[in-house]
């Protein structure tokens, strides 16, 4: 019976799977409130609400849906702040085993890392990673760092009469940047996790949460080299 290993918990996977929950609500009524190309979706919003309210031209739909935009996307915004801080909280008691910290530090480690990325997704060849390459570390501190600032920024923006006009300009200006940065990231996160070269670890987050032993020693050999704890490994089929 072939050994498995524990890739992710059920705490993170039940998190990652309804951060794109909310990640898919905060985008679809927030492009609306961050620029007018994207007025269609708040007339999409305003339709249904026109049935219920004397709402008849389209200017009046069009205030009706950017009203339900700003309010869906507030309570959105929070229902996701109150998941995250708990997640959060449990994963910062784990943070010296964080897999996301460098195998290497330096100039060098990066210049290696940048290699290693070519091999795996330019020329298909074998590099041994540790749990995640390079770009998925830095992927991860980026969201972590940016989500933070959407958070502290959004709750600027909801109580932004408590603040100094040109504080609430700047918070706004940094949560429309980042949620445009967040955008852009994700667009290349969906394309690479779902590549072929990715399907393990898309099988494991979303399905078993394991992989094969045989295949993180082949794939993973930095980061097996690591598991120690017996805890890591589990039967096939549990």
């Amino acid at each position: 019976m072939e050994r498995k290993i524990i890739v992710f918990t059920q705490l993170q996977r039940w998190f990652h799977m309804h951060s794109i929950h909310f990640f898919v609500f905060l985008t679809i009524t927030g492009l609306p409130l961050l620029s007018p190309s994207f007025s269609g979706l708040a007339y999409v919003f305003g339709w249904p609400v026109s049935w219920l309210t004397d709402a008849g031209s389209a200017k009046e739909i069009l205030a009706s849906g950017m009203q339900v935009s700003r309010v869906v996307h507030r309570v959105m915004g929070i229902l996701f702040t109150i998941t995250a801080i708990p997640f959060a909280l449990v994963m910062l008691t784990k943070i010296r085993s964080w897999q996301i910290w460098p195998e290497r530090w330096g100039v060098r480690a990066i210049l290696d890392g940048f290699r290693d990325l070519y091999i795996c997704y330019v020329k298909f060849d074998k590099v041994n990673f540790g749990k995640y390459n390079m770009g998925q570390k830095q992927l991860a501190w980026f969201l972590m760092i940016a989500t933070v600032i959407m958070m502290v920024t959004g709750f600027m923006l909801i109580f932004r009469s408590s603040f100094p006009d040109a504080i609430g300009a700047l918070a706004k200006s940094a949560h429309a940047i980042f949620f445009i940065l967040i955008m852009i990231t994700m667009m290349f996160h969906i394309y690479l996790s779902t590549h072929p070269i990715n399907r393990h670890g898309l099988k494991a987050m979303f399905k078993t949460g394991t992989m094969e032993e045989r295949y993180v020693k082949e794939k993973h050999l930095l980061w097996y080299k690591k598991i120690e704890e017996p805890d890591k490994l589990v039967g096939k089929g549990r």
